[in-house]
């Protein structure tokens, strides 16, 4: 059946898609002093053809017939006109522009993540927040990606560590949050087991990065799975459009110290590469817990920490061949390792360590079509800290992916479509699972944009996803953004959307706890019958189980944004959504697997001495102890069934996002956001405490100045108290109100030196139950460009 469809979704692209062989083409770039101009719009005059820049400033137009064409560029009143171009059968005509006027302010920023095509951020028919290059390179000598995105209106970050983050959006955060789907360059770098992000590696090439899209709101209908709150969409520096190198150092309290290289340039022929670097080592504020804790409620661990630093070491290698008719072929390898990482899961804290990750990437881009395959491998080894068991796991991800776009109806309409495959597996050496797992799954996507009148577009979208690990699942997405003028749009947005269950949900069987030793009972009931009754006592496992028959969680949206740049001088952005969240899949309970019951002796043994096993268990252990007793599925020895999951729980969830930034001039702006959530729950499963583990209103206040020989930047962050409950951590979050500083000053001759200073006044705080005690960090750091 899967494959039936599968091929006449091919089919069907290849239809819509394919087009005659181009009679000829015009490209380009638009820049102002040498830097890319994104969101122009370069028209064709006649015939009449648009598009606009993207972010490295470039545009492209194909199938145009041979002749003389003039070529219209447009923001806002700016204008210029380039006339007489010559168009030639089978060639590509090359106009760059570089403009003089004052480029316009953030509605002109371009987004492909909402789409999966570049359009104008206002024209997204989605919630979308950007930071650029130039501000990812003031912010990066922390090293940290997350903390570049804590302040946007809507995102809820909560740092356990230096280096351990849980980002989220809109609602229910928690130890190893998968709820933002993150993508580099297209490559969803996860760990397959549990689905989340390892930010230290993901971290590791800041200085490459070109900008950071963060979509709020559900995304399955392009993405699929996880995509559940939101997708972070990360984008790489074009080697092309980005030559040079930047060699910088950075060092700071907690004895950090970072390294990293960036170097790209031209081989010759069209050829383009980028070779990158990083190394970080660092202290964090993590401390042992077995002993004491740093604040009241947290459990007590059984070993110390085996390593009070983190060291992390990345390399990257890209090669890029841009062809005459436009396509672009992209090969990279990537190697990424770290020891020392330690982070809160359901079940206690887990220290890392030894991990690497090899991955390779393969990329086609046209004019219509974009075809991506990478594949990486995972090893990671660790230890979990409350019971002392060492913890291992050998991953694998394999996945294509083919997708298709094009203009329709004379440029009203944008056809975007296409289907992925992706296999992946596990093996944890018994450690986490008993037998290792191989998965697949595929899909089948697409959306149509079409302008029903020159201000109103309606936009339609939806994916299918197949997978071993779940039943058929349908996302559809229906959006109207209505455009009143050039940066004044009104959206209104319905999304569906779910998570699946990570393979430890489904197939966890770990020790949570030491062995229970009941030899005692045994020998007595061995001595009281005469015989040796080896009844496995002597070392009883404490596990936590997965449970293999869980559903995806699903979330349904509801939303309408506006957003205005009033004057060119004040940018308001506002987003309300009411949402409705269902099959919430719990933290890990007791007595809630049904496949695990009560405890049986041995079925060989007589009645009597059955009865009497239970009673002298009944009479020696507490009643909750005793009520955990089961049997091993596959031997029918004794365990204690501690904790499992379960689907449970509906609730009702709606939030405000307003974020309003004013633009004195070119060099001084202002940035204040605010974002209120609050939510019901209509079902919950006695014993399971649904809590959203994000506070009811969270406030960001920025002021930034920005020249070309000196930044500089402070931010304000308040937090409301709120309750976290993850698993074994549960308990209260106090307010608390954050300032961080960030400046750099240019020398010239391409040296440069910074400092980056978070929780400028030292506010000793937690901003997760579980997670460590966060103090002041202080980075200063040197770089040169060239």
């Amino acid at each position: 059946m899967k494959k039936g469809i599968f091929i006449c979704a091919f089919i069907l692209l290849i239809s819509a898609f394919s087009q005659a062989e181009d009679p000829g083409r015009i490209q380009g770039q638009v820049t102002k002093a040498g830097k890319p101009v994104d969101g122009v719009d370069v028209a064709v005059k006649e015939p009449s053809f648009s598009t606009i820049t993207d972010k490295n400033g470039a545009y492209s137009f194909d199938r145009i017939p041979p002749g003389k064409y003039t070529l219209i560029f447009t923001q806002g009143k700016n204008s210029i006109t380039k006339e007489d171009m010559v168009v030639t059968a089978g060639t590509t005509t090359q106009c760059d522009v570089d403009v003089e006027w004052a480029v316009l302010l953030n509605h002109a920023v371009t987004v492909h993540a909402a789409s999966r095509r570049t359009e104008r951020i206002v024209d997204a028919p989605a919630a979308v927040a950007v930071v650029e290059a130039a501000e990812i390179e003031r912010e990066s000598a922390h090293g940290q990606l997350p903390k570049i995105l804590e302040t946007i209106q809507g995102v809820d970050s909560t740092q356990s560590g230096l280096y351990d983050y849980n980002l989220n959006a809109r609602g229910f955060n928690s130890n190893l949050n998968r709820r933002i789907l993150t993508l580099i360059d297209g490559v969803n770098m996860s760990m397959v087991n549990l689905g989340v992000q390892i930010w230290p590696w993901v971290s590791s090439s800041l200085s490459d990065f070109a900008s950071l899209e963060m979509i709020r709101g559900p995304g399955s209908a392009l993405y699929g799975a996880d995509a559940y709150n939101g997708v972070l969409n990360i984008t790489s520096k074009d080697p092309r459009y980005n030559p040079g190198g930047n060699l910088s150092f950075s060092y700071g309290e907690q004895d950090t110290a970072r390294l990293d290289l960036r170097y790209a340039g031209s081989l010759g022929r069209n050829w383009y590469f980028t070779v990158q670097g990083s190394y970080l080592e660092s202290q964090d504020f993590i401390r042992s817990r077995n002993e004491s804790v740093e604040y009241a409620g947290l459990p007590m661990e059984v070993v110390p920490l085996p390593d009070d630093k983190l060291k992390n070491l990345n390399a990257k290698i890209r090669l890029d061949k841009h062809f005459a008719n436009g396509n672009v072929l992209s090969f990279e390898v990537w190697g990424m390792g770290d020891k020392g990482w330690v982070f809160c899961t359901g079940v206690g804290r887990v220290q890392s360590k030894r991990a690497y990750q090899p991955l390779a990437r393969l990329n086609f881009k046209s004019s219509h079509w974009n075809i991506l395959a990478y594949g990486y491998q995972t090893n990671w080894e660790g230890i979990s800290l409350g019971s002392g068991k060492p913890l291992s796991i050998d991953t694998y991800r394999l996945q294509a992916e083919l997708q298709g776009f094009t203009d329709f109806a004379k440029g009203r309409g944008r056809l975007v479509g296409g289907f992925s495959l992706r296999r992946e597996g596990a093996d944890t050496s018994q450690t986490l699972f008993l037998d290792p797992k191989d998965e697949h799954m595929e899909a089948l996507f697409g959306q149509a944009d079409y302008k029903l009148t020159e201000k109103l577009k309606l936009v339609l979208a939806g994916r299918l996803d197949f997978s071993s690990l779940h039943d058929l699942q349908i996302s559809p997405k229906v959006g109207v953004v209505y455009t009143f003028n050039p940066g004044h749009t009104l959206r209104l947005t319905f999304n569906r959307a779910f998570q699946s269950p990570n393979y430890n949900e489904l197939f966890l069987n770990m020790q949570v706890k030491p062995p229970v030793d009941l030899s005692a009972i045994e020998n007595g009931l061995s001595s009281a019958f005469g015989m040796d009754l080896n009844l496995g006592f002597k070392s009883i496992p404490v596990l936590a189980l997965g449970r293999e028959n869980l559903q995806v969680e699903e979330i349904t949206s509801y939303e309408i944004g506006y957003s205005n740049l009033f004057g060119r001088k004040l940018l308001v952005n506002i987003n309300g959504f009411r949402n409705q969240l269902k099959n919430f899949i719990s933290d890990l309970l007791p007595l809630v697997n049904p496949s695990y019951g009560p405890y049986a002796p041995p079925s060989g043994l007589s009645s009597s001495v059955q009865t009497a096993i239970l009673g002298a268990l009944r009479q020696n252990l507490p009643p909750s102890l005793f009520a955990l007793m089961s049997n091993n599925l596959d031997d029918g020895s004794p365990i204690f069934a501690a904790v499992s999951f379960i689907n449970a729980g509906k609730v009702n969830a709606q939030g405000v996002e307003l974020n309003l930034k004013y633009f004195f001039n070119e060099r001084w702006n202002v940035d204040l956001n605010y974002t209120w959530f609050d939510y019901e729950v209509k079902e919950e499963l006695l014993g399971d405490k649904i809590t959203s583990n994000s506070p009811e209103h969270r406030i960001n206040l920025g002021m930034a100045y920005i020249s070309d020989r000196f930044d500089a930047s402070i931010r304000y962050r308040g937090v409301d108290d709120f309750f976290w409950a993850a698993g074994v951590f549960a308990g209260p979050v106090k307010s608390y109100n954050l300032v961080d500083l960030t400046s750099n000053f240019h020398l010239g001759d391409g040296f440069s030196i910074g400092i980056n200073i978070s929780n400028v006044l030292d506010n000793k705080h937690y901003e997760s139950f579980g997670g460590y005690i966060l103090r002041r960090h202080a980075v200063a750091g040197v770089s040169y460009r060239w």
